[in-house]
């Protein structure tokens, strides 16, 4: 059960990054085309500095989306395996002992 949410976690992880991405660029077609840019010229515009850190973080996640994507399932999977590593105790696996022995 634990790994099952563990790649849930992981899987609603690397869709939020696709998101991020998906929506960054989106903003920053608009904001080019409500600026004139018709696809064609290749000239430099102003943005809001906002948008040009989100587009700048949308790239990095793009250009390293596998590693990145990677990284976070082998997190959710070793946080899955430590938290289930120390739950249990050798205690329920050591033999019953009597009081009484003769």
């Amino acid at each position: 059960m634990k790994y099952l949410i563990a790649a849930l976690i992981a899987g609603f992880m690397i869709l939020a990054m696709f998101g991020f991405i998906w929506k960054t660029e989106s903003e920053f077609r608009q904001a080019a085309l409500d600026r004139g840019w018709d696809g064609e010229q290749d000239v430099g515009m102003e943005l809001p500095g906002d948008l040009l850190q989100r587009v700048s973080i949308a790239n990095l996640l793009r250009l390293y989306s596998i590693p990145i994507s990677v990284l976070l399932v082998g997190l959710c999977f070793g946080i899955a395996y430590q938290v289930g590593g120390s739950a249990g105790t050798n205690e329920s696996n050591q033999p019953v002992v009597s009081e009484e022995q003769t």
